[in-house]
C-alpha cells in the first residue's frame, strides 16, 4: 500500500543510472539556486526603512546609498565564489574549503551556521510570501501560520519528485517575477524621468543630522537590508546538480543571478525613495509601490501574485541546498549516514524531511512574522561567508606562486564579508542573533559526538588493528516463549540450528497457574530442555526478562547470551497495532542497559514464523 501511494504521489523510482537525466539546466539552476536571492529584494528594502523610519528619516536618501553598498558586496562575493565553484566542483562550498584549508572546527562552524541559514531561509521566504498574499487579500491574515505551513508541505513534495521535476515546476515563477518587477522598475524609472512619478501621501520622519544615533541606524539598516544577499552560496553547494560541465555552468548561472540581483535591489530601493512610501501596518513595501504606479489594475495583482510565488518557491533553494551540505556531512561521519542515501528519486530525501521539520516549527513559533524571523537572519551567512573566503585564501598560498590574482579577489571577499558579520552581529546581537551562538556550538557538539561514534565503530571493525580470539565464547541460547505453540517449537528449532553449548527456556507469567500449565505442555514438546518460569507479581514482563539474562551471564564465564523471540509475520501494516509491542520495548531496555553490552550480549534474533506453516 505504501508503495503505491508513494508512486502515485512522487512517480516511479529511478534507477541510479538516470541522475545524469536529473542534472539541471542554466535556466532551471537560476530558478532553483537563485530564488531565494532574488527574492530577498521583496523585503531586503523594507527592513532597510523599517529601521530608518523608526529613528531618523524615512525619506532620506541613505536607504539608497545603503542599497548601493549592498549591491557592490553582492558582485564581491559573486565572484569570490565563483573560484569556489571552480576549485571545488563536488559542492559543499563553505565545508569543503574550510576542511581542506582550515580544519574541522572552522569546518564544523561554517555548515552548522550554513545549515541554520537554510532552515531560516526557508521560514522567511514563506511568511513573507504569505505576507505578500495577506498584503492583498488582508481578510486571510489570521491563517497565515497554516497557509505558511502547507506552503512547506508543498515543497517538501515537489522536492521529493526529484530535481528535474522540481526545476520544470520552479522555473516559470521565477520568470514570471523576473518580468514583473523589470516592468514595475522600467514603468517607475521612465515615471520618475518625465516627471510624473506618484509619491506617497504618508508622512514621512523628517530628516534629521546624522551623528552617533544616526551612524547606528544606518548600521544597523545596512544589516537588516543584507538580507538580500542569502542564498547566493547556495549555487557553490549544489555544483553538481547542474548539466555538464559543471563548474562552467554553476559559474555562469552565479553570475547571471549576481547582476539581476543587483540591478532589482537597486531598482526596488530607487523606486521606494522616489515614492517615499514606509512601513506600515498589513501592506508591504512592494505593494505600496505597485499600487502607487499602477494602482489596482491587473498589473498590480500580477506584480503582488508573482511575489507572493516567488517568495513562496524561494524556500525552495533551502530544499537543494540543505541536503546536500546534510550528505557532505554524512560522508565525512559528521551526520547519520542516512543522510548519504539518496531516494527513489535520486534526492536526498532525509535531508529534505529534516529541513521541512525545522521550518515549519520555526514558522509555527514565530506566528508567522517576517520581522520576527529577521533578526536571526544574514548572521550566520557572513559567518559561512568568511570562513569560505580565508579557506580559499589559505587555498590559494598553498598552490604557491602565480596565484596574486585570485588571491585579492577572495582577500576582498574575506574583508568585506568579515567586516559585515561584525556589522550585522552587532546590529543584531539584543535582538535575536544572540541565540544563533549556542545554536552553533550545540550542532558542532552533536556532529563531533555522531563523528566519535563512526570512528568508534570503525576502529572496532578494522581488520589492521584487531585480532580474533583464538577460542570464541560458548553460546548460551534463550527462548522466550509467550505461549506453547508453533511459535515456540520454531524458535527451539532454530536455537538447535546454532549447536550451541547450553539452550534455555523462559516464561514470564502474570498468573501461577497458567505458568503451571504451560510448563507441562513445555516438557511434553521438548522434554531435554528445561523452562524457566518466573512469576511477575505486578504484571511486567520486561524487568523479569533482563534480569534473567544478567544473572544467567554470571553463570558461566566464557558465554555469550543470544536471545530468540518468536513472533508472527504480520501481512498488513495495521496488523502492527494488533499485537503486543513486547519485543520493541525489550529490544530499547536491552540497548539501554549497560550491563548488557556486546561483550556479553550478542544479538536479538527474532523467529518468524513461515507463512508455509500456517495452515
Amino acid at each position: 500500500m505504501f508503495k503505491n501511494l508513494r508512486e502515485k504521489l512522487l512517480g516511479k523510482p529511478l534507477a541510479t543510472s538516470a541522475i545524469v537525466m536529473e542534472k539541471l539546466t542554466n535556466l532551471q539552476g537560476l530558478a532553483i539556486f537563485g530564488s531565494d536571492a532574488l527574492s530577498s529584494t521583496a523585503y531586503a528594502t523594507e527592513e532597510i526603512l523599517l529601521v530608518l523610519v523608526a529613528g531618523m528619516a524615512s525619506l532620506s536618501i541613505v536607504s539608497v546609498y545603503i542599497a548601493l553598498a549592498i549591491a557592490a558586496l553582492i558582485f564581491v562575493v559573486a565572484f569570490s565564489y565563483r573560484q569556489v565553484i571552480y576549485e571545488y566542483p563536488q559542492g559543499g562550498g563553505v565545508y569543503n574549503v574550510a576542511i581542506k584549508n582550515l580544519g574541522e572546527y572552522p569546518a564544523l562552524i561554517g555548515a552548522a551556521s550554513l545549515l541554520i541559514d537554510y532552515v531560516l531561509t526557508a521560514a522567511v521566504s514563506t511568511t513573507a510570501g504569505i505576507a505578500a498574499i495577506t498584503s492583498a487579500f488582508p481578510e486571510i491574515y489570521p491563517h497565515r501560520v497554516a497557509l505558511g505551513i502547507v506552503v512547506i508541505i508543498f515543497l517538501t513534495w515537489a522536492n521529493l519528485r526529484g530535481v528535474r521535476e522540481s526545476g520544470k515546476l520552479f522555473a516559470l515563477p521565477t520568470y514570471f517575477f523576473l518580468a514583473s518587477f523589470f516592468i514595475m522598475i522600467g514603468y517607475g524609472a521612465w515615471k520618475f524621468l518625465n516627471g510624473t512619478f506618484p509619491v506617497s501621501h504618508v508622512t514621512a520622519i523628517p530628516m534629521e543630522p546624522i551623528g552617533a544615533l544616526g551612524i547606528v541606524l544606518i548600521l544597523h539598516a545596512f544589516a537588516s537590508g543584507c538580507a538580500a544577499m542569502t542564498g547566493i552560496e547556495a549555487t557553490s553547494n549544489g555544483v553538481g546538480a547542474f548539466q555538464a560541465p559543471e563548474s562552467k555552468n554553476a559559474a555562469k548561472t552565479l553570475m547571471w543571478m549576481a547582476t539581476v540581483l543587483g540591478i532589482i535591489f537597486l531598482g526596488i530601493s530607487s523606486l521606494a525613495f522616489w515614492a517615499k512610501v514606509v512601513p506600515i501596518a498589513n501592506e508591504t513595501i512592494i505593494s505600496q509601490i505597485a499600487r502607487l504606479l499602477f494602482d489596482h489594475n491587473i498589473i498590480y495583482y500580477f506584480i503582488q501574485f508573482s511575489t507572493a510565488l516567488i517568495l513562496l518557491l524561494a524556500a525552495n533553494t533551502p530544499f537543494a541546498g540543505f541536503p546536500r551540505v546534510a550528505s557532505q556531512l554524512a560522508h565525512d561521519g559528521y551526520f547519520p549516514t542516512q543522510f548519504l542515501n539518496l531516494g527513489s528519486r535520486l534526492v536526498f530525501a532525509n535531508g529534505i524531511f529534516l529541513l521541512s521539520l525545522f521550518a515549519s516549527l520555526l514558522i509555527f513559533l514565530s506566528q508567522g512574522s517576517v520581522h520576527a524571523l529577521i533578526p536571526l537572519y544574514a548572521v550566520g551567512v557572513f559567518l559561512g561567508f568568511s570562513i569560505s573566503q580565508f579557506g580559499m585564501i589559505i587555498h590559494w598560498f598553498k598552490k604557491g606562486y602565480g596565484q596574486l590574482k585570485k588571491i585579492l579577489i577572495n582577500g576582498a571577499g574575506f574583508i568585506s564579508t568579515i567586516i559585515v558579520f561584525f556589522i550585522v552581529l552587532y546590529s543584531k546581537f539584543l535582538i535575536g542573533a544572540w541565540i544563533l551562538i549556542p545554536a552553533v556550538v550545540l550542532i558542532v557538539f552533536i556532529m563531533k559526538g555522531i563523528k566519535k561514534h563512526y570512528t568508534r565503530t570503525a576502529n572496532i571493525l578494522s581488520l589492521e588493528n584487531n585480532m580474533l580470539p583464538e577460542i570464541m565464547p560458548e553460546k548460551t541460547m534463550i527462548i522466550l516463549v509467550q505461549a506453547m505453540d508453533m511459535g515456540a517449537l520454531y524458535a527451539l528449532k532454530m536455537a538447535r540450528s546454532f549447536q550451541p553449548a547450553r539452550i534455555l527456556a523462559l516464561h514470564i507469567a502474570t498468573d501461577r497457574a497458567e505458568g503451571e500449565d504451560l510448563k507441562q505442555q513445555w516438557r511434553k514438546y521438548a522434554p531435554d530442555i528445561e523452562i524457566d518460569v518466573l512469576f511477575s507479581e505486578y504484571r511486567d514482563l520486561v524487568n523479569p526478562i533482563i534480569n534473567f539474562l544478567k544473572s544467567t551471564d554470571k553463570r558461566w564465564a566464557n558465554d555469550r547470551l543470544t536471545l530468540i523471540v518468536p513472533q508472527v509475520a504480520l501481512t498488513r501494516w495495521w496488523h502492527y497495532f494488533l499485537h503486543n509491542q513486547t519485543m520493541r520495548r525489550l529490544q530499547l531496555a536491552i540497548d539501554g542497559d549497560p550491563d548488557l553490552n556486546p561483550d556479553i550480549f550478542e544479538v536479538t534474533v527474532k523467529t518468524i514464523i513461515p507463512k508455509s506453516a500456517i495452515r
